[in-house]
């Protein structure tokens, strides 16, 4: 009785494609929890009580300012992805330019904000360098599509691909005794792999950002919503 519904679950194209979904993420996740479990345990060891310190705090006060760069538009482009197909290029093109504005302020108010703390020169320049991952970050968009697509594998695909590059590099730091600036800068690498990965794997199937379009009254439309 068991072996026939599995069969049957089996010969269910639909359940098949959520279920395989599914996996790639959890598979995802796996790498990220095994990652940050023996690679940051080795970064916060080697850089020791204050320069880990320094290191949680620049990612604790730009993480303030990015709320901002996303505008609240995760949720609401995915769903309007699936229920308006045909505007896939309008919706992808609006929310990556509302994101890439959004980016823009984000950048400015927190550039404004850091001359009004204790840090010193160097914690700045720090924040800065982290905070310069949210330009490449704009490019999500992309991610929003696979998820309108249930096409989840090419999401995992591109995070394992950077986790994996960016382990390599932080053990390859730590080896070398590299100071913390290299560390951060780590992030950004990292942004901009995974940016080029979900532009390649758009564009393996069959996708284009030349055809991307920005419409103010969608724009209205997601920033409202949001």
């Amino acid at each position: 009785m068991i072996l026939k519904k599995i069969n049957e679950l089996k010969s269910n194209t639909g359940f098949m494609k959520y279920f395989n979904n599914t996996s790639w993420l959890f598979l995802e996740k796996a790498v990220r929890m095994i990652t940050a479990l023996f690679i940051g345990t080795w970064v916060a060891r080697y850089l020791g009580t204050e320069k880990y310190g320094i290191y949680t705090y620049i990612l604790s006060f730009v993480g303030l300012f990015q709320v901002i760069a996303t505008l609240g538009l995760d949720n609401i482009v995915v769903r309007e992805l699936v229920k308006n197909e045909n505007k896939r290029d309008l919706l992808l093109g609006t929310a990556f330019g509302l994101k890439l504005g959004g980016t823009l302020l984000m950048l400015s108010l927190l550039t404004i904000t850091i001359n009004f703390t204790s840090n010193d020169l160097y914690t700045n320049t720090l924040i800065c360098i982290y905070a310069s991952t949210s330009f490449f970050q704009t490019f999500n968009v992309i991610n929003f599509y696979f998820q309108s697509k249930v096409m989840s594998k090419f999401i995992a695909y591109s995070n394992i691909i950077s986790l994996l590059i960016a382990s390599i590099i932080k053990v390859f730091l730590i080896i070398n005794k590299a100071p913390l600036i290299y560390f951060i800068y780590v992030f950004l690498f990292d942004s901009i792999i995974i940016a080029f990965c979900y532009i390649y794997f758009f564009y393996i199937n069959n996708l284009t950002l030349k055809s991307w379009g920005f419409r103010k009254e969608i724009a209205k439309s997601l920033i409202s919503e949001s």
